[in-house]
């Protein structure tokens, strides 16, 4: 083994080890993150964004941001439903997660429109 390599063993252990020790400081922090509110936009029949990563207990705001055309939110899936009913234009609703999983968030009256909300 060479002198340079002696020489830096005790420096890339060290290294390791602070390595090691950053990742579960992060997934501490990670963990103990508040719960989000995301503003998902209805406009020009699309939702924006139209997907959207997200944690059990984070809310989104559906808001409709059209002048003129109503909206009707909704979820149909085995775990979880949700209806927000007719939004008029200026309307916002809120929905708390509370499944993980992959959903489909869909308007009623614009058949085209779709988010897909992924919890974990």
């Amino acid at each position: 083994m060479s002198l340079r390599s002696r020489c830096l063993r005790p420096f890339v252990f060290a290294g390791i080890l602070a390595l090691a020790g950053a990742g579960i400081g992060l997934e501490t922090a990670r963990a103990s993150l508040p719960a989000a509110t995301r503003i998902v936009l209805q406009k020009a029949g699309r939702y924006m964004p139209t997907d959207l990563y997200l944690r059990r207990g984070d809310t989104i705001a559906l808001r409709n941001g059209d002048a003129r055309l109503t909206h009707h939110a909704f979820i149909e899936a085995e775990r979880f439903s949700f209806d927000a009913g007719a939004q008029e234009p200026g309307a916002e609703t809120r929905l708390t997660l509370v499944e993980s999983g992959d959903f489909v968030i869909q308007c009623g009256i614009h058949p085209k429109m779709k988010l897909t909300l992924h919890v974990e």
